[in-house]
């Protein structure tokens, strides 16, 4: 079982070198507090995210670890060209020494295609050319490829990533993209934030079934998964600290969803009924959906546990810093996952060994 950060970097107050030198410093401590990995999400133009170019941030990380996996989920492969996407993401391996883990997915957010003017239309399809694309480029010395979007003629990658296959997660819960991934032998990511936790169990047990029965190993099955949390003594002292800070966040994230402001995208009709109902959740309803932990450590072992037990979770990704929460806070829930969460698990895991 490995434990990562998670960082999309809201900045609700714009001060963005704050949120890069909090998040820098925030990673090296992580390290320093026995978690494995980072995870970075790309997102343009608004206050949710400020991660623009995840693989520069992994150059500054790279530089401030020794150890710790650096990855993305997830960078959104239709707003970006393939092979400069496979160019930047090489430079993070190479840089790092091979401690890429790459999170790749369509993208959701109207606001980011309209800005960066990229239709919305056939997303689905594209996002497999440009996988392929990037996948073969990271494979083969000369790989030419002939698309509906894409054509490449004998094109040579360089810089070549120092892994020979880095580790690829597909950003989906949707039945449609299991074949994909099953036929590339990739590996699925999901989070709870736009449905519950129940749901999500129930759609990666259902994935690993499928991923097993098309050929795949059941030991090289990987779904790691993205949770939203404050860790404190108890949920009544983890939800004063942080409510604030979900709420901002839930209010900002349900006005930027397909939907949010109409009817959704062709191929994003199912974000209708997200939109719908993340504009009337409330605190209490992610909480108890486990949209969310604030709580204690006992209670997110828990529902770790119920996540091995579902489809062999082997990663969870650690949401701390939510909607700009603060420093101070964000370290707190750190440092009570280190002393109660992390050390449960490598102790189970040593027993089981031995």
């Amino acid at each position: 079982m490995e434990f990562g950060m998670f960082y999309v970097l809201e900045s609700p107050d714009g001060d963005f070198k704050r949120a890069y030198d909090e998040m820098l410093g925030q990673i090296e401590y992580a390290e320093e507090l026995g978690f494995d990995s980072v995870w970075l999400a790309e997102h343009h133009s608004t206050a949710y995210g400020s991660m623009a170019n995840p693989a520069v941030a992994m150059a500054a990380i790279a530089e401030r670890t020794k150890k710790m996996k650096i990855g993305t989920l997830i960078s959104v492969l239709p707003l970006n060209n393939p092979i400069r996407i496979a160019e930047d993401y090489a430079m993070a391996d190479i840089i790092s020494g091979g401690r890429l883990q790459f999170g790749v997915g369509r993208g959701y957010q109207p606001t980011e295609f309209k800005q960066l003017g990229v239709s919305m239309e056939d997303t689905r399809a594209r996002f497999k050319e440009e996988l392929e694309i990037i996948t073969g480029l990271w494979k083969h010395k000369n790989f030419s490829y002939d698309g509906k979007f894409y054509q490449l003629d004998n094109v040579t990658l360089r810089p070549r990533p120092i892994q020979p296959e880095p580790p690829i997660y597909v950003a989906s819960i949707s039945p449609e993209t299991f074949e994909i991934v099953a036929d590339m032998g990739l590996n699925i990511t999901a989070t709870p934030t736009l449905g519950t936790l129940e749901d999500v169990k129930g759609q990666l047990k259902d994935a690993r079934a499928a991923l097993i029965e098309k050929g795949m190993k059941p030991e090289n099955i990987d779904f790691p998964v993205n949770l939203q949390m404050h860790v404190a003594d108890n949920a009544e002292v983890a939800y004063e600290r942080t409510k604030d800070y979900f709420n901002w966040y839930f209010k900002e994230v349900g006005a930027l969803v397909p939907g949010a402001d109409g009817k959704a995208p062709k191929s994003y009709e199912s974000w209708d009924a997200v939109a719908e109902n993340l504009s009337s959740i409330t605190f209490d309803q992610m909480r108890e959906g486990g949209v969310i932990h604030v709580d204690g450590p006992q209670k997110l072992i828990e529902e770790i546990e119920g996540m091995q037990e579902a489809f062999g979770l082997k990663q969870l990704s650690c949401w701390h810093r939510v909607g700009g929460m603060s420093d101070k806070l964000v370290r707190e829930s750190m440092e009570r996952m280190a002393k109660d969460v992390i050390p449960y698990f490598k102790k189970k895991e040593a027993k089981q060994k031995a």
